[in-house]
């Protein structure tokens, strides 16, 4: 009974996943159909044609997505995945204390590290 069930949600899930798939493979089974007598650039010059009938391939897929979306409608979800955190009403936040800290006095030293140059540079 369990693995009739599961194989039959998984059947779904797979159409449901095929479909784009379905409509592209109908697609280029009836490209011929669709360039000739669908597509919006039918009667322009056949030298001069860009769409070659993916503009119908689009309108499916945009109807395809819409159907999804009219099926599942995610703003409709009443269960919400969020963290069980428990919520305290008294809980204070203190600030947190200014802390003074130590630092090492830096001294200050002039240092002269340039090396003397007594050649001139060979390549200038």
């Amino acid at each position: 009974m369990r693995r009739s069930l599961a194989a039959s949600v998984l059947a779904v899930i797979g159409l449901a996943h095929l479909a784009p798939l379905m409509v592209l493979l109908q697609f280029h089974v009836d490209r011929a159909y669709i360039e000739r007598e669908l597509c919006v650039q039918r009667d322009v010059v056949e030298a001069m044609r860009t769409c070659h009938g993916e503009c119908q391939l689009s309108k499916r897929f945009r109807m395809l997505e819409q159907q999804a979306e009219k099926e599942f409608p995610a703003d409709r979800i009443a269960t919400r995945f969020e963290p069980k955190v428990p919520v305290v009403a008294d809980a204070s936040v203190a600030a947190p204390a200014v802390l003074t800290i130590d630092h090492p006095s830096l001294v200050e030293r002039i240092t002269d590290r340039s090396l003397p140059v007594e050649e001139p540079v060979p390549w200038s």
